[in-house]
């Protein structure tokens, strides 16, 4: 959890150690331009792991087998959707490297998927043949529920605690959607004000104004005008990392939780389902087989005989039935809300029990740092405000003397 938290939120304590945290970023990706031919290109995108020895370099394509790995594996729990394959026009470059790098964010943060070999591959193995690697990290891996024990009895699956938490998340997912479209909105009110700062420095120095004033009379406002750019350019560059980027983060987490809980609610929507089917043919074969029985009672030990033999394959029937049951009640849902029934389960395993509940939990702490990234931002806003009341008041002391 404190991994977590420091990943997404930010110091209060001076701009300098602000500036440093943000450009250290758990994982960084940046964009590798290559073109092909004329027209066509595609891109690789070069890899820093915090902590790792040195960066590696993956296409989309990676991307989308790495996706694909872990749904196979780890099917109940929190994984984001990839940004669509798309043509790569440069006004689409920038925006899908901070979709990857969001994604691949939440992946390698989560307690189950970021420990496992892997992500570990994908993240650190920088050989030529790391997609061979890839493959035989994913073979070896095996499947969340595969060491469950067949015998264990839970009991039936908290539908309400389900449908609450996929309610709740997905009001809190409006709420911070229409935060991040504010700040959407700051942030291209300070990206206009950097255009026009820049025009009015423009507007100063050029040719017709300096023929039609003295030499130098625009030149300390010129000057200033453009440190004022420049601040607001570095304040917009913050603001994207402080607020834009990590309220994508929560918002692809809830996102992805709501996918999740919809997932669990199919899943054992189908697993009820065929119980029930199985149920009805298994009462339709039972009555059959009792006609049977009843019609040659008159056969003496023949009777006898016929009947062990149609109890056995009830027995058979339902026996298949109860594993049907017992489906459901294996369901990843029914492990995460009731973790206490499985003191069975090989070390770590317990703790990480998958599910709603548990992924529930993982996504109220991303929610966490929301209150510590809105600090930052009015620490940003502090900061960036006191560098512009420097720039005007050291205007206003060299030009106030010369004017008057």
């Amino acid at each position: 959890m404190s991994n977590l938290c420091s990943c997404l939120s930010f110091p209060v304590q001076g701009e300098d150690s602000t500036v440093r945290v943000l450009n250290e970023p758990h994982v960084s990706v940046k964009i590798i331009t290559e073109k092909k031919g004329l027209f066509l290109k595609h891109s690789e995108y070069e890899i820093k792991l915090k902590g790792a020895e040195k960066p590696v370099r993956r296409r989309y394509k990676d991307f989308v087998t790495l996706h694909g790995y872990l749904a196979e594996k780890y099917p109940y729990r929190l994984l984001p959707t990839l940004p669509p394959k798309q043509l790569m026009l440069d006004a689409l470059l920038e925006e899908r490297r901070r979709s990857l790098q969001t994604w691949l964010t939440i992946v390698s943060l989560h307690p189950v998927l970021g420990s496992t070999t892997i992500v570990g591959t994908f993240l650190r193995d920088a050989t030529t043949d790391y997609q061979y690697r890839l493959r035989v990290a994913y073979e070896k891996q095996m499947d969340e529920y595969a060491r469950l024990r067949p015998d264990v009895q839970l009991p039936g699956e908290d539908m309400d605690a389900l449908t609450e938490a996929r309610t709740r998340m997905r009001r809190v997912q409006d709420d911070i959607c229409r935060l991040k479209q504010l700040f959407d909105d700051h942030t291209f009110r300070n990206e206009q004000q950097l255009s026009e700062r820049t025009e009015i420095a423009d507007i100063l120095n050029n040719d017709s104004m300096r023929e039609s004033f003295h030499d130098g009379t625009f030149e300390h406002m010129s000057t200033s005008m453009r440190l004022a750019s420049r601040q607001c350019e570095h304040n917009v560059r913050v603001q994207q990392r402080v607020i834009t980027e990590r309220l994508h983060v929560l918002l692809e987490v809830l996102h992805a939780h709501s996918t999740l809980c919809e997932r669990i609610e199919r899943g054992i929507f189908a697993e009820h389902q065929k119980a029930r089917l199985k149920l009805a043919s298994t009462d339709v074969s039972t009555n059959s087989r009792t006609k049977t029985i009843t019609a040659t009672n008159n056969h003496g030990p023949l009777m006898m005989v016929k009947s062990m033999v149609d109890f056995g394959r009830i027995r058979k029937w339902l026996e298949e039935v109860n594993i049907l049951f017992q489906t459901i009640y294996f369901s990843p849902l029914m492990v995460s809300l009731h973790p206490q029934t499985l003191p069975f389960l090989p070390a770590g395993r317990h703790s990480r029990s998958a599910g709603a509940r548990g992924e529930t939990e993982l996504t109220e702490r991303y929610l966490d740092s929301l209150p510590s990234i809105l600090l930052s931002y009015a620490h940003q806003e502090q900061q960036h405000h006191q560098q512009m009341s420097k720039i005007w008041n050291r205007l206003i002391v060299s030009e106030s003397s010369r004017v008057h």
